[in-house]
């Protein structure tokens, strides 16, 4: 049986001051950009609240900073990473600030390598790059010219569902027309993020954290992806934080040149705040 969010909820609020007290130092710049309130999602989710709006160049770079996120380690790019805005300033020079009509032009290889040459490519760099030049744009540009605007388009399926699954769904599945090419759910929702919806990312380590072999809030050992999405929906409404942040808090514990404790090979338990609760231990 899977434990209740609320004692779950208690956990991460000291996860995530530990996070703050032992890991992430202030007077450290490269530490401090990885304070949750330093981050470029923290920065359009502030955006989005206060009613800002976002154009089509806003959507591009949010969707190539989602699958930047992609198959490498974020410290990575970390160093390049304006702490004022979060916006990494080395790849938007590489996208001339997200113009449409230079990025049309380009030759997808050379974006990516470009790309490889700043140390943030994947594996994957070469075939994103080509489905965002070839297909994804377009079909931005399709949402923004019968619609006015891409977020008018998504609001229709927002409507429909506030939990924002619905729209993640559209952008996700195969049979869907809006699919986008070379994104799944989890850089669907890092997408989202990056334009200042509220929403998880539920990746790798999302789902294994919450499963029922560490904090045990599914009978699944890896959270299905849209249990997932509730589950970090749940905990934030229970600890009054947008979910993206307690997505954060929970990602950081895990991920390697961040809070590096829970991480999937070779986990710091004796220094996890979570351990009295944790299944594995």
């Amino acid at each position: 049986m899977a434990r209740k969010i609320s004692e779950i909820a208690e956990i991460i609020v000291q996860m995530d001051k530990q996070l703050r007290n032992d890991l992430f130092v202030k007077n450290d710049v490269l530490q401090e950009k990885k304070l949750w309130e330093n981050t470029y999602i923290k920065h359009q989710l502030n955006k989005r609240n206060e009613g800002g709006t976002f154009t089509i160049n806003d959507h591009i770079r949010a969707m190539v900073y989602s699958m930047l996120s992609s198959g490498i380690v974020w410290e990575r790019v970390e160093k390049d990473i304006d702490i004022k805005t979060g916006r990494i300033k080395p790849i938007d020079d590489i996208f001339h600030n997200y113009d449409v009509d230079y990025i049309l032009q380009c030759n997808s290889n050379q974006l990516a390598d470009e790309i490889k040459n700043l140390g943030c490519a994947s594996q994957s760099t070469r075939k994103q790059m080509k489905a965002l030049v070839s297909q994804n744009i377009y079909k931005l540009i399709k949402y923004e010219k019968e619609y006015g605007s891409i977020d008018s388009y998504y609001k229709k399926f927002i409507e429909q569902d506030k939990t924002l699954k619905i729209l993640v769904k559209q952008l996700a599945d195969s049979k869907s027309e809006n699919k986008f090419e070379e994104m799944a759910e989890a850089l669907d929702a890092e997408y989202l993020k990056n334009v200042g919806y509220d929403i998880a990312k539920p990746d790798r380590h999302i789902r294994r954290i919450l499963g029922s072999k560490i904090l045990g809030c599914s009978e699944y050992e890896e959270v299905p992806i849209y249990e997932a999405f509730d589950i970090v929906a749940e905990i934030a409404q229970e600890i009054n934080k947008p979910v993206a942040e307690v997505d954060y808090i929970l990602w950081s514990y895990c991920a390697n040149g961040y809070g590096e404790i829970c991480t999937s090979k070779n986990p710091k338990c004796d220094k996890c705040g979570a351990k009295s609760v944790c299944k594995k231990i």
